[in-house]
């Protein structure tokens, strides 16, 4: 496992194996350095000024009852971005709620920047956790390489630009441990507490147990790819489900509507041999066609010529629902008395038929109040 501690700005870069803080002076010098651990994980420490952090003391009960949407707006009023705009992250234990949230833009950044390296970052952690965690009434505070760190207990700690100021807002009764302070530094610690309050240590870094697992971890899940495959798929399948389904549906109620056509078709065609020829208890729809034809030769109208009229024609009268009452054929001419709901059914039967390339001539048309008689004469 590698630990990367990130500067503040473009700085000195710190990394160890789980020891000693070893320095890389640019982001390309790191690059060099950890070429020979190549696709090991690692722990990244980021700037804690970085993240806006919050304890307060609570019940169970009330946690329970403020639920993982609650409590991220805990930290509404100490931030000026949106909560929506931030990775929050939260630990409840003893009665006290800590809440951490660094803005997602930011995180997005250190991500971007550390693509780089030739590593796999598990955690993005607050650098106040490499310090060791403090007794109760316990403040550890140590300067590491510049940076002044504090931590206050398990869960929470600070970057200080000011030790004075930070000293004034503490409890009067708090102890420090502190490590490798400047004198000035000893100094705002000496003016705050007494002897008895202060110890020094050695500090020496300790890697946290399972930090992929830390409640503070503010790294973004990685979707497995199985996972996220898996899930593309499963809905490409619902999709085409559907897609399946509609089709079905429409087809079936398109097949259910030329279906009545064609029954109706059917029905009128069978009407229209047995008003011709008369009535006919073997005609059916299946053989509509060979009595049609069977007639035509008894009646000596057997011409090809007159099954192929009536064939082109017999379609063009049902579509417009238009009854032949009586048909013969004489002389390459097929004359029809036909019944139509009105006059103008018969005129723009006739134009349809010399606009589809026959010769058809309307004679006289009588109407009466259920409709109008002609005779139409097709060459």
């Amino acid at each position: 496992m590698l630990y990367l501690w990130m500067p503040e700005t473009n700085g000195t870069w710190y990394w160890s194996t789980g020891e000693n803080w070893l320095q890389a002076n640019s982001l390309e010098q790191l690059i060099q350095d950890l070429h020979e651990h190549n696709g090991k994980e690692a722990v990244v420490y980021f700037p804690s000024r970085n993240a806006q952090l919050m304890q307060q003391t609570m019940t169970k009960l009330h946690f329970k009852q403020l639920g993982q949407e609650g409590v991220k707006y805990l930290l509404e009023e100490f931030v000026t971005l949106p909560i929506d705009q931030m990775k929050i992250v939260h630990h409840f234990q003893n009665d006290q709620l800590s809440v951490l949230g660094v803005a997602q833009s930011t995180i997005e950044t250190w991500q971007h920047a550390l693509s780089l390296l030739p590593i796999q970052i598990i955690a993005f952690l607050p650098d106040f956790l490499i310090l060791p965690e403090p007794e109760p009434n316990q403040i550890i505070i140590a300067n590491l390489y510049g940076n002044l760190l504090a931590r206050e207990n398990e869960w929470s700690g600070n970057s200080i630009d000011d030790l004075a100021l930070f000293l004034e807002f503490q409890n009067p009764a708090t102890e420090y441990k502190f490590a490798n302070l400047s004198p000035t530094q000893l100094d705002c610690l000496a003016a705050a507490s007494t002897q008895d309050q202060v110890t020094e240590f050695s500090y020496q870094f300790h890697s946290l147990n399972r930090p992929k697992q830390h409640p503070l971890n503010v790294l973004p899940k990685a979707k497995n790819k199985e996972v996220e495959w898996s899930g593309y798929w499963k809905a490409a399948a619902y999709v085409l489900v559907a897609v399946i389904c509609v089709q079905l549906v429409y087809d079936g109620l398109r097949w259910s509507k030329l279906k009545r056509v064609a029954d109706q078709t059917a029905v009128q065609a069978i009407d229209q041999y047995k008003y011709w020829f008369g009535e006919n208890s073997r005609v059916n729809e299946q053989n509509i066609k060979s009595q049609f034809e069977s007639q035509l030769r008894m009646s000596q109208l057997g011409d090809t010529q007159a099954l192929s009229l009536l064939s082109r024609v017999g379609p063009i009268l049902m579509q417009k629902q238009i009854v032949a009452q009586q048909v013969s054929y004489d002389a390459s001419v097929l004359a029809m008395s036909l019944k139509a709901k009105s006059a103008d059914d018969l005129q723009g039967l006739a134009q349809q038929l010399n606009q589809q390339g026959f010769q058809a001539e309307l004679g006289n048309v009588q109407a009466d109040t259920v409709g109008a008689i002609g005779l139409v004469k097709i060459k």
